[in-house]
Parts: structure tokens; sequence; C-alpha cells
């Protein structure tokens, strides 16, 4: 997540990152549920700048809704300030009680839906403004449970210390709801290869978890010595001392994903929660991809391009892929070992039946320079799913 401040405002906001939603808002003075009465808002007292409109807004997230009316004022992101159209939330779910953030920092490509902010969105703002030198933004995802608070957000150029040789660029799927979606080539689980052809991947900085229609998280799952499907749930359960990474192959690379992240917390007789989830949360061949993947790798999403890339730091999250003769280099890695299953920092919670608990991720604060802004990402604990649905 990442601080930011409105107009003349001495009030500082908590945003979600979210690369799957476009629209930015932050929860409004006058709203009286429960959920906005727990986080710092917003209202035209607060800046003497801020111009309020009765154009209504209204967005429908995975978990959780939100709803009210539009305002303009200049944002303070880092050392950049711009101006920026954005929704002030008079209602909210009560799904919000659990989450820390004050609002959404949507970084998404924009999609059309009844309800939307029709207004330029983050990007456009500061590509317009002249703020940055190309329409991209990179992005590191901390573990918590490793405890170096080194999580960062760059506009404008990637961070090359991130990542050793070359981003490995991937070409966006064609799709009308605005969503970074890359072809998935194969995935597997250790030395072990399902078999899954025309697979593609949501990639969704707002989602803790990994969520694969049924069959395909089934097909996962029994690849994993003594893994075990939770009385007919979307929850699966694993051993706590699971060695052997995950991996999903792009573009002729795999990228292992570690236990640390796809091993949740204790379920009981040496078993803990998997965070990869059988739902289908948008068409049966899509998987959304969120944190448990993202730790691993330094992903860079270009607006002008049309494309995602994925690098990483050294060997431990690179492997070979023997089905493709296409090899690359680069970014952000993390080792694959063994688990922590009593680690509860930014980890997915999961009941007993299967329904998941609230918590979250990463957040920004920080310094940046001109034209290219680095934000260093704060850990909060708790686990999300924010994915954007198109209807309201």
């Amino acid at each position: 997540m990442v601080h930011v401040t409105i107009g003349d405002s001495p009030k500082k906001f908590l945003l979600l990152i979210d690369s799957a939603a476009s629209n930015t808002w932050l929860f409004s003075n006058d709203c009286k549920t429960e959920a906005c009465e727990k986080h710092n808002s917003l209202g035209e007292g607060d800046s003497s700048s801020l111009k309020t409109e009765d154009t209504p807004f209204s967005i429908t997230y995975g978990t959780g809704s939100v709803s009210g009316q539009l305002a303009t004022d200049t944002i303070h992101l880092g050392s950049l300030s711009f101006p920026l159209t954005f929704g002030l939330a008079t209602n909210a779910t009560q799904e919000f009680n659990a989450y820390p953030m004050d609002g959404i920092l949507g970084l998404g490509r924009g999609n059309d839906f009844e309800g939307r902010i029709s207004a330029p969105r983050i990007m456009d703002a500061l590509s317009t403004s002249n703020l940055i030198d190309a329409k991209l933004y990179g992005i590191h995802l901390n573990r918590a449970s490793d405890g170096a608070k080194d999580g960062e957000l760059n506009f404008g150029q990637a961070n090359e210390g991130r990542y050793d040789g070359d981003v490995n660029w991937i070409d966006l799927v064609s799709n009308e709801n605005g969503m970074w979606e890359i072809s998935v080539e194969q995935a597997g689980v250790g030395d072990k290869e399902a078999e899954f052809t025309g697979r593609s991947a949501l990639i969704d900085t707002g989602t803790s978890f990994m969520f694969l229609p049924p069959a395909d998280a089934a097909s996962l799952h029994a690849l994993i010595p003594g893994a075990a499907q939770y009385e007919q749930t979307e929850t699966y359960s694993l051993p706590c001392d699971t060695k052997d990474a995950v991996w999903i192959a792009f573009n002729g690379q795999r990228y292992a994903i570690s236990t640390k992240d796809f091993v949740g917390d204790e379920a009981g007789s040496g078993l803990c929660w998997s965070k990869i989830y059988g739902r289908q949360t948008f068409e049966p061949n899509q998987w959304l991809v969120g944190d448990v993947f993202l730790k691993n790798v330094y992903t860079v999403f270009d607006f002008d391009g049309g494309k995602v890339g994925f690098g990483l730091k050294g060997d431990a999250n690179r492997q070979d892929n023997p089905s493709s003769t296409t090899t690359t280099s680069g970014g952000d890695a993390t080792q694959t070992s063994n688990p922590s299953s009593s680690t509860k920092s930014a980890e997915a919670q999961v009941s007993p039946t299967g329904t998941m608990q609230k918590a979250t991720e990463p957040g920004p604060t920080g310094a940046a320079g001109k034209l290219n802004l680095s934000l260093s990402l704060i850990s909060v604990p708790f686990a999300l799913v924010v994915y954007t649905l198109l209807s309201t």
C-alpha cells in the first residue's frame, strides 16, 4: 500500500495498490457505515481545493463494494503532485471493516462498466503532466516473514537494481475488461508438469492469493504429495513441510513460487492451508494471479507497450524450461524453502469451512525523484481478495 495526501489536507491516506482496478477512491466524511468510521476519510472541510460533484460511482469487488460521488483535487504521491478526479465513498460494505486501507489506488489499464469513474486515471495524469518518462510502473512486493521491509513501487521506469539481466516481456492478451492478462505456457510442481493448455493469467497486485478454476486447482494440487481438497470446498490443505515449489511458465521462462508464499497457516495434524484456491473468478480458462506469485518476481506493467515484464534476482526462482528453447533472464527473487507455518503477517488466513478471513499486503510511502518516482512499500498484515467485477 502507499501513503498519499490530498490538496492541503494534513491527513495521510493508506491506499491499496491495485493493478486490476482502474478507479481510485477514498472514504468520504459523509459516509456513516461502520466500515467508513474505521478509516481516514476526506471531505470539503479537509482541503480548501477539494471540489465535489454529484456524479455517482459504484464499484463491486470480489469481496465488498463501495459507492459515492466524484471529487477532484491535487494528489500528492511521494514528491509528485498532480490533479486527479477520484471517488469519495459514502457507502461501503462490511467487508471493509477488516481492511486497513483508506481506499484504492487504481493502476489498471481501464475498463468500461456502469458506475465507473469516467476521468483520466493515475497513469494518464502522471503521463500528461510530464511527470514520468514512460507510462509504466514496476513493483517489488516484500515478504513480511523475511523482515526485509523493502517493498517498492517505481513510476516511469523499472528499477534495474531489482533484477539481474533482462526483463522477460510477455505481450498482453486482448480482452474487454482492461486486465493485465498474459498467456500461461505451463505450470507444475517441482519436476512435475501439469497438462494445461490455453490458460491465461490475470496479474493482480490487489489480490493476496491465486485463484484457479476448480479443475485446474485440483490438477495442480494433485502434483503436491499429501495435498487434499477440504470437504469439497475451494480450499486445499497440504503438508506444512512441503519442499517442492509450484511454478508457472511465461514466455519460455519458469518462475518458482516459494513454499513461504503458497503454504499458509496451520490446519492441524502437520497440514497447512494452501493459498491457491479452486475458484473461477472470471472465464474458465483464466487464472487470477496475485501476491502469492508476485512476491517472487519484480513486475513491470507497461501501458504503451501493452505488455507485462518479470525480472528475477539471482537464480533462486529461475528454472529451466525443458519444453521451450527460449531463454530469458531478469528480476527479483525469493528462495524456495520450508514454510514457517506459524507466520501470520501478510499471510492468508482460511477457516476450516474454507471461508477466507480478511487480512492484507504491502504498501508504499517514500521519496522520489522528478520524472521517475520510487516509493518504498510498507508491509501490512492482512490477506486480501479484491479483484474488480465488471458489473455493479
